[in-house]
């Protein structure tokens, strides 16, 4: 590279630093992205089954572990899977990539501000909660179930308020109601009245939270995301699916942004490890870097980090921070998961099933040594998106929240790992009859902060530094709100709004 003097550089190819860097690239900017791996996407990356069966474990689990995630078990063993390439013609996401509203939220916002990705294609669908033995339907713009609806006019609960009280609201009450717990909410609403309405709303906030605890779950997040994300595109007429997936997985979306940065005159090094982010009299200068031409400097005034705000303090140094903040920072916890894929040879439940995100409160319950009882959802990835498996087999998808000790802790894995498979024969028999093989991974930091009632929102760390001139922070541990990629995306955008004095539409 011949230039090494940029406007700003992004560290770390991850949602939110793509957002941010191609926004200021758009913008005029000479922006220089970074990122340690060989594809960008940061968490939101996709690996073809036989990439695993040509390059091996060892590859797979390299590539896992830059992502906070490793395989705990398989079935039949990693080396027979391998061997006998029972992953080919399979396409798999790094953790579990639903699609918020089908990528009708935040990811709309931005792709309308690039000129969109017409060449990135959505595949939709229903999402639903499996309790007591049946489905109940999620809401679906004007839509509601109708035992859902009976239930709560018969028992007088104001169960809509949960999707329309957010768009009535100013950004002052939704900042309050961020250390206000789903739970709290839910019981002064009336809402705990009906088991079946709480648990509903309880399966649909852990959806957007990642978190199992109700009392833990920030109600003021979900509802500044409702209004912020949801309002604008209800007005639009865009909104319709309550999820869905990239086709041929969702580092597909990562790689078009690349193209759209790169088009924009941006550039983008893989397999660039940041050393250090160089900060000189209290202002960052650039950053240094192992490549695969050797150790090399890069030059900028602006410096954005979109590696987990916790590590800040490995590639800046402690001193440029006022005493406690880097301790404070780094006490910031997130949240992990269980990400399971399984490879089925026939579909055990009826296609609209198959077809649906569906969710459940309890796989395990708290009595096991949980924080709470254990929270699933998943999908028949392949039966929305065919592209992702072979012909006449079928790809599971799904993710089971954790917190970071439980997703670092073997014996509680173990469990929780033993367990997916009864649970699903349960629901339908024959599912583990269906199975021809099954990955085990477990993400200590599939949320890199996690959306509690003490973290969320406004809490989290701001997008531009306070203590060093031309450090900003992006992705889903700075300041941002949604679910997942949403929330990184989001946060990228506010961020750049913040670098370049313009607004994006949100703040």
């Amino acid at each position: 590279m011949k230039e090494k003097r940029y406007d700003a550089i992004v560290v770390g190819a991850g949602v939110g630093g793509l957002t941010v860097g191609t926004l200021m690239a758009k913008e005029g900017l000479k922006v220089l992205i970074l990122e340690q791996c060989d594809r960008p996407g940061g968490r939101a990356f996709s690996i073809k089954g036989k990439e695993i069966s040509d390059k091996g474990f060892d590859w797979y689990k390299n590539m896992l572990a830059a992502q906070y995630s490793c395989l705990a078990t398989s079935q039949p063993d990693i080396e027979t899977i391998v061997k006998n390439r029972l992953l080919d013609g399979y396409t798999l996401d790094v953790g579990y990539h639903a699609l918020s509203a089908n990528g009708a939220g935040y990811m709309l916002d931005f792709e309308d501000q690039i000129g969109g990705l017409p060449e990135v294609k959505k595949h939709g669908g229903m999402w639903g909660n499996y309790y007591k033995g049946r489905i109940y339907h999620d809401v679906a713009g004007s839509k509601i179930d109708p035992e859902i609806k009976r239930i709560a006019k018969e028992m007088k609960i104001p169960f809509f308020s949960f999707y329309v009280d957010a768009h009535m609201m100013t950004d002052e009450q939704l900042d309050a109601l961020e250390k206000v717990s789903f739970k709290q909410w839910a019981d002064e609403k009336g809402i705990s009245k009906s088991d079946v309405i709480f648990n509903h709303l309880h399966s649909v906030a852990t959806l957007f939270s990642t978190i199992n605890s109700p009392e833990d779950i920030s109600i003021g997040e979900i509802f500044r995301y409702f209004k912020t994300a949801f309002g604008p595109k209800l007005m639009r007429g865009v909104l319709g699916d309550i999820g869905g997936f990239v086709e041929d997985g969702v580092g597909e979306w990562s790689k078009a942004v690349v193209r759209k940065f790169q088009a924009l005159g941006g550039d983008l090094l893989l397999n660039a490890k940041v050393k250090k982010v160089l900060v000189e009299n209290g202002a960052v200068k650039g950053v240094l870097v192992d490549t695969a031409e050797g150790e090399q400097t890069f030059a900028a005034a602006r410096v954005v980090s979109n590696i987990p705000a916790q590590q800040t303090f490995k590639v800046i140094d402690k001193a440029h921070f006022p005493a406690g903040y880097p301790e404070k920072i780094e006490r910031m916890y997130g949240y992990g998961s269980y990400c399971p894929y399984i490879g089925l040879n026939k579909l055990v439940m009826p296609e609209a099933e198959a077809k649906m995100g569906l969710k459940n409160t309890c796989v395990l319950p708290k009595s096991e040594g949980f924080d709470f009882d254990v929270y699933i959802c998943w999908n028949i990835q392949s039966a929305l998106d065919p592209s992702v498996a072979p012909a006449g087999k079928y790809l599971y998808t799904a993710y089971l929240p954790l917190t970071e000790k439980e997703a670092t802790t073997p014996e509680l894995v173990k469990k929780i790992v033993n367990r997916l498979p009864e649970f699903m024969e349960e629901v339908y028999p024959g599912f583990k009859a269906s199975m021809d093989w099954k990955l085990d991974v477990v993400c200590w930091k599939l949320e890199g902060v996690a959306k509690s009632i003490s973290q969320a929102g406004t809490q989290k760390v701001p997008v531009k530094s306070e203590h060093i001139q031309g450090l900003y922070f992006a992705g889903d541990t700075a300041r941002g709100y949604g679910v997942a990629m949403d929330c990184a995306i989001v946060s990228g955008m506010i961020c750049a709004g913040e670098i370049l004095g313009k607004d994006f539409g949100h703040k």
